[in-house]
């Protein structure tokens, strides 16, 4: 093997930290874009190279595929050695060949399945149906999907199930004995079938280090060091299994306390901001040389560094550039999310027409989904190539289709199509059964001569409806009803009846005949009709289904907005289906070349020479739920997140005004912003 130059190779503070003695643990703190991956390579290298590891000593844990195979190659190409010799790979990937090894210990078979998430949700359908078989008969009982979220949340924070729902299941109703009941007949379930699911890949694994001493002994003494890529984002499970496997200090962590962004789902930011507890004997070394962003950039980023709360000094950083640079990081505030949406637009245009970068070169990114909707219109309307890495489109989501179908169907009560997409998401009703009670409801309404919408609640059609949805079918009945009146309100001819719209207090609770008032041509507009579509049994419904019902519904606030720019409901519903039909056709014909449009989360550990973060107000970035909180430290890294994965140029935006709630709301600059010296951006307005 060709001996590596580790001093050519690495900065001062890269070197010192690959190069740290391997018989203590070793704690790397990598500021964004300062060569986090090569400095855990060469790592790998120095422990082989210089301090006589072997291959099959050094375990090497990360949090995807995609980053195990760069890192084994890059290995492979430094050391000269057949990568797979080493354990490396995901923390999944390496608890299943625990298991396959050591099944005999758990008295698990060593031909076990491993099952994802569509096979899970089917055996906790199952579980649920055999311990509780009217469960699902209630509309406020969680479905399969988010029953396995809730019970696997549980697990990986190694919370008991009360706890995690206390801690983020707050709106679920339903009794925590009873979901504990559910997880234990879960649990039997896969183990009758010889199966395991990928929570039980690290759950035994720490099982099956904390009950067999000399297993735990056996492969403890085995492995020289543990390297562990993105520390950050380790869980209360997976730090348990380091900590037992790493009991002698034979550990190296390489993260930034400043980039944990998933709590969400699990991620102990105490972890690494304790490791010194755990670890006494650590060395600590800091990597802040940033080959990415430019220095303007870089005086953007550290101030928001300067913000966060350090209660051990050594995890300050101050990120310095290794590289020059041509633009400040410019603050754009505009009226609302559709001057946004333009304002963006025409900077792309102007920034793909300089010549000196390409679409693909531009990267947007937003704090939730719904935040792109009027950027994804105006990139449509100005014909530049964009692509979705954040979900599908807009008006292709499951939950914004629902709510559009039960609009679609007031206005069309012959549309089959509709009717079938919203009567679906209720419990015990699939496609059969939605078709008889469509027809029922046809027949009903023929033989009354009304329209369709008008006897949705008749009693001849709730008997066609299973009894487990009669409650949910019949609040969407009054919904419906209501929507239906919108559709004959909304002819400026029939403004005049103000006896419907007492029937309409949009904003109170069902029963409430409160009036309100007519529009300026007389007649509701759609924006009510999305209102009453997206707050009714729906937006309750969704809860059940979701985890991140929250955040669907914030989408609705973007259809409110959206709907607010028409008078008509047929205007409205045209425009909608056109806005598919021609994002699919510009999909389909585009180009590699486009504008990548991504949630800040998505686009962690990438770079892109130009980036937009839009939507930086309060209330939006940071959320307002963080705000209520009292909580928005993990918003900020997130915001840092953002920031930094700017080389070039950074332009962060904001409106002035957006929907929420179904109503408009006044923004300020987020507060992030504000932390930030004016000198350090140019302000354009």
């Amino acid at each position: 093997m060709e001996k590596i130059d580790f001093q050519q190779g690495l900065n001062p503070d890269q070197h010192a930290a690959v190069t740290s003695p391997c018989d203590r643990p070793l704690l790397v703190l990598a500021g964004a874009g300062s060569g986090k991956t090569r400095t855990l390579t060469y790592r790998v290298a120095w422990l082989v190279s210089e301090c006589g590891v072997r291959p099959g000593e050094i375990m090497l844990l990360t949090f995807t595929n995609k980053a195990a195979g760069q890192m084994l190659g890059r290995i492979d190409s430094l050391v000269g050695c057949d990568s797979r010799a080493f354990w490396g790979g995901t923390f999944h990937s390496i608890g299943n060949r625990f298991l396959r090894m050591e099944c005999a210990a758990l008295g698990l078979a060593p031909n076990f399945g491993i099952i994802d998430s569509e096979d899970c949700d089917k055996l906790i359908k199952k579980a649920v149906e055999d311990a509780y078989p009217r469960f699902f008969s209630s509309k406020d009982n969680p479905r399969p999907k988010l029953l396995r979220e809730m019970i696997s949340y549980a697990r990986n924070t190694r919370l008991s199930i009360p706890e995690a729902m206390a801690r983020r299941f707050d709106w679920i109703e339903t009794p925590a004995e009873q979901i504990c009941g559910i997880a234990r007949a879960y649990e039997s379930e896969k183990r009758s079938s010889n199966n395991c699911d990928f929570d039980d890949l690290l759950e035994l694994w720490l099982r099956l280090l904390a009950e067999n001493p000399d297993v735990l002994k056996r492969y403890s003494d085995r492995f020289a060091n543990i390297l562990v890529d993105e520390y950050q984002d380790t869980n209360k499970l997976q730090s348990e299994i380091l900590d037992l496997l790493a009991s002698r200090g034979n550990i190296s962590a390489v993260g930034d306390d400043a980039q944990c962004i998933y709590s969400w789902r699990g991620a102990e930011i105490d972890n690494i901001l304790k490791f010194r507890e755990r670890y006494p004997a650590a060395y600590v070394y800091k990597i802040e040389r940033n080959y990415r962003s430019s220095p303007q950039i870089l005086n953007f980023a550290n101030q928001i560094l300067d913000r966060m709360p350090f209660e051990d000094e050594v995890y300050k950083k101050v990120l310095v550039p290794a590289r020059e640079g041509l633009y400040k990081p410019r603050v754009i505030r505009c009226m609302d999310g559709a001057s946004q949406g333009r304002r963006v637009a025409e900077i792309i245009s102007e920034i793909a027409m300089g010549g000196r970068y390409g679409y693909g070169d531009i990267a947007v990114l937003y704090r939730s989904h719904f935040q792109a909707m009027d950027l994804q219109l105006q990139l449509q309307y100005a014909k530049i190539p964009f692509v979705m890495t954040s979900g599908v489109k807009f008006f292709e989501q499951a939950h914004v289709k629902d709510v559009v179908s039960q609009i679609k169907f007031a206005a069309n009560p012959k549309d089959k199509v509709a009717f079938l997409r919203f009567c679906r998401f209720m419990p015990k009703i699939g496609d059969k059964t939605a078709f008889k009670i469509f027809d029922k409801l046809c027949e009903t309404a023929a033989e009354k001569g009304l329209p369709g919408w008008k006897v949705v609640g008749d009693k001849r059609v709730l008997a066609k409806v299973p009894s487990a949805a009669r409650e949910i079918f019949a609040a969407a009945a009054s919904d419906i009803e209501k929507l239906g009146e919108i559709v004959r309100l909304s002819k400026p001819a029939c403004a005049g009846d103000g006896g419907v719209q007492a029937f309409l207090r949009l904003d109170a609770p069902l029963g409430d005949t409160t009036p309100e008032p007519l529009s300026e041509d007389g007649a509701l507009s759609p924006k009510d009709a999305v209102r009453i579509a997206c707050t009714g049994w729906y937006a309750e419904a969704m809860k059940t289904q979701y985890e991140d019902w929250a955040e669907r519904a914030e989408d609705f606030d973007s259809l409110f907005e959206y709907a607010s720019k028409f008078k008509t409901l047929d205007d409205f519903l045209a425009s909608v289906t056109l806005e598919i039909n021609e994002a699919e056709g510009r999909e389909d014909s585009s180009s590699g070349d486009r504008v990548r449009l991504m949630t800040v989360h998505q686009a962690k550990g990438l770079e892109f020479p130009v980036v937009f973060v839009i939507g930086a107000a309060d209330g939006l970035f940071p959320t307002q739920r963080s705000i209520d909180s009292g909580d928005v430290d993990e918003e900020r890294r997130l915001f840092y997140v953002a920031s930094t994965r700017a080389m070039d140029l950074l332009v962060v935006s904001y409106p002035r005004v957006s929907a929420s709630g179904g109503n408009f709301e006044t923004r300020s600059a987020s507060r992030f912003l504000g932390d930030i010296d004016p000198s350090c951006y140019d302000a354009v307005y």
